[in-house]
């Protein structure tokens, strides 16, 4: 084991790990959540917030090399990082931190990678390898702060550890000498910001928080190779980031078997639903009863979720009725509903509602028989929810379930690639969609990393 601090044992495993040395099931499974988040980008290029960052970056970028997605405008890194990564995580369908590490990887890595491989004339394997030590990096520093960060402190995943994940993905990438990626991560966790009380009372911003931690990460990058330096106790000093932003954390599962163990394959979730993955339990829960009891929603009388305790804390303040989109991706009790009377929690499904003004009468009024309990022993590992069902005729049926996609109960590959096809090919058509998806499950081929954007361009 490298000795040194942490972030100095990250950099040299950054600069001296080749693609050899990372397992073949990791470096599938990373160009699965690169797929899925490229998905993510494309599909959501044109929702408001995201034109929002794609105009902010056009007005205030320098020209560059980074394309913003889905266009052929180059700017530069730090800008097309921020704006991709708001696309990718506009409309909760990117990827996650499953079985208790909770962190969005692939919106905050891959956009921060990807913009510096554009720059610097990157291969895909520099792509591909860059991006699974930032991933890997990620799930690490989520089983080191969760869930206190997050349930005791309010701070957010995705920004919070996104801007030191991205960092340690650009400087993989890169190869850069460890001392200068050690900065990088310091410089990086001297930005990491982020709340959660969008989810307590609502705006846009949660869907900037992975841009912001990619323009974060870029800067952080560039500030090091320019010589900054910063604390190399930056995450487990006595006045460092864990000590700031936990309550309780354990910072050896930062270095504990690096290199050899890869925590990100146990991990690893993909959405099929876009909606918040904590109660994704409860759906799959509620279609196991369904499979087996075969009722319809006008026999139900009550249905109560049970819930791990972030799951009281992070979807308990929108109740049945939000009132706007993030309360309706984010309310366990309005997503449930639509979930038993639509039968969908995909980006339409919620559209539809949004142009509904979030008052359809057969899902609120389900909505509204849906009460939340707290049952602590959800949060041990492996995470899950409950559904009970009281019938009309006084009939009661409970079951227990795991997130459709987590790694108790997950996609198969067909699933993912067909998540990506539907996403692509509602814009772009069916063949280029399969050429794309074809090209990156072989990214290692690929003499030019900027060419997964150029064919959306």
């Amino acid at each position: 084991m490298t000795s040194g601090t942490i972030a100095e044992q990250i950099g040299a495993w950054c600069n001296r790990t080749e693609l050899g040395d990372i397992s073949e099931p990791m470096l599938r499974r990373t160009k699965l959540h690169i797929m899925d988040q490229i998905g993510a980008q494309v599909s959501c290029r044109t929702m408001p917030t995201v034109e929002l960052a794609f105009d902010y970056a056009r007005r205030h970028a320098r020209d560059g090399k980074a394309l913003l997605v889905g266009t052929d405008a180059g700017v530069d890194a730090e800008y097309a990082g921020f704006a991709n990564g708001t696309a990718g995580s506009a409309f909760e369908i990117d990827d996650y931190g499953g079985n208790g590490a909770y962190s969005h990887p692939g919106c905050t890595v891959l956009p921060a990678v990807l913009a510096m491989a554009q720059e610097h004339g990157a291969s895909g394997e520099d792509l591909l390898r860059g991006t699974a030590l930032g991933f890997e990096t990620i799930i690490r520093l989520a089983r080191a702060t969760m869930p206190s960060m997050f349930l005791g402190r309010g701070f957010h995943h995705t920004s919070a550890l996104g801007a030191i994940g991205a960092a340690v993905g650009c400087g993989a990438l890169l190869r850069l000498p460890p001392e200068v990626t050690a900065n990088a991560i310091s410089i990086a966790a001297s930005q990491s910001a982020g709340t959660t009380e969008y989810a307590q009372s609502g705006g846009e911003v949660k869907r900037c928080h992975a841009g912001l931690a990619v323009a974060a990460a870029i800067r952080a990058v560039r500030l090091a190779q320019a010589g900054l330096t910063a604390p190399p106790t930056i995450l487990e000093g006595s006045r460092g980031f864990f000590q700031a932003y936990c309550d309780t954390y354990d910072a050896a599962q930062m270095t504990n078997e690096l290199g050899t163990r890869w925590f990100f394959l146990e991990h690893a979730a993909i959405k099929p639903y876009a909606a918040c993955g904590l109660f994704h339990h409860h759906f799959a829960a509620y279609d196991d009863l369904l499979a087996r009891h075969g009722f319809a929603p006008s026999d139900i009388e009550s249905i109560e979720l049970g819930c791990e305790p972030l799951m009281m804390i992070h979807n308990g303040a929108h109740g049945p009725a939000p009132k706007d989109i993030v309360g309706a991706q984010f309310s366990s009790q309005f997503s449930m509903g639509m979930h038993i009377v639509l039968g969908r929690n995909d980006v339409g499904a919620y559209l539809d509602q949004q142009a509904e003004g979030f008052a359809n009468p057969e899902v609120i009024g389900i909505a509204r028989r849906i009460t939340t309990h707290e049952r602590p022993e959800f949060g041990e590992f492996p995470p899950r929810g409950s559904v009970a069902i009281t019938l009309r005729d006084g009939t009661t049926v409970e079951a227990t379930g795991f997130a459709l996609g987590s790694p108790e109960n997950p996609l198969s590959e067909d699933d993912i690639r067909g998540k990506y096809l539907q996403l692509v090919s509602r814009d772009y058509g069916e063949d280029l969609a399969e050429r794309s998806m074809d090209m990156m499950l072989s990214l290692e081929l690929l003499p030019d990393a900027g060419e997964l954007l150029r064919q959306f361009a």
